[in-house]
């Protein structure tokens, strides 16, 4: 995207969820011929600046882009569960998307947790008409998440520390998706982008979920001085990871 062309701006709707949670998107608009559905990770909304720079810049690329608020974040409803309910969230947007528009497929690109999500979106709504998905940092299941307390301020920033999420703490106590065994039941083209050593999510969390993927399938450890995670990726090393994401997009997604 041209420095001198106007940002795109993205449009504010609400969509109800299975158990009419209210679910709160934006969208962008652009000329390809599917959409991209962007599903952030917890602690992120789709007002977070990292968010923002990412719709914009898919947008800037010409992908119809729409990026969500899962529940218990920024505008939506109920409360997190780490992915408990949040796949029918998913499935919600991605639904309206595709009424509003002449899209024909969607592409999700989910980050951390919202990876997660993505992937057990894709493998329980058959009813979704998915060209592909690119996961980067995803979480593969939340037992094997170890982070380094002594990073995060890596990942969550001064300003975003008193917008927290609102949580299911009985998240703890019941079972909980695990992508690692939904990945078995997504038969779209899959990408996988990791930062060796990821502070938060291991890069083993992708390996795991590479090595129960179903072909075609890509996977991407980057080895790269910060163990950055997620999002964190595109403002530290956006020369490398960017063109990555645009060559799947651009392979797998109209």
């Amino acid at each position: 995207m041209s420095s001198s062309a106007p940002e795109p701006t993205g449009a504010h709707f609400v969509v109800e969820s299975f158990d009419t949670t209210l679910i709160h998107y934006d969208f962008y608009e652009g000329s390809s011929r599917s959409a991209v559905l962007v599903v952030p990770g917890f602690w992120r909304d789709r007002h977070h600046p990292a968010m923002v720079r990412m719709a914009r810049f898919l947008a800037g690329h010409g992908y119809r882009t729409a990026i969500c608020d899962l529940r218990g974040h920024g505008d939506s409803g109920g409360r997190f569960g780490f992915n408990q309910q949040e796949h029918y969230d998913v499935s919600a947007v991605g639904q309206d998307v595709l009424r509003r528009t002449s899209a024909e497929k969607l592409t999700l690109i989910g980050f951390s947790y919202g990876g997660a999500i993505s992937v057990s979106t894709v493998a329980r709504h058959p009813e979704l008409p998915i060209a592909s998905l690119l996961l980067i940092s995803p979480v593969a299941d939340f037992s094997m998440i170890a982070p380094r307390i002594n990073l995060m301020h890596r990942h969550v920033a001064f300003t975003q520390a008193f917008r927290r999420p609102r949580i299911e703490w009985s998240f703890t106590r019941r079972g909980k998706l695990r992508a690692v065994e939904d990945v078995r039941d997504v038969h779209v083209p899959l990408s996988l982008i990791h930062v060796k050593e990821d502070w938060l999510v291991d890069h083993g969390h992708s390996e795991a979920l590479f090595a129960n993927a179903n072909e075609p399938k890509e996977l991407h450890v980057l080895d790269m001085p910060g163990n950055f995670h997620a999002d964190r990726i595109f403002a530290v090393a956006g020369e490398t990871i960017e063109p990555l994401v645009l060559d799947f997009l651009g392979r797998h997604t109209g």
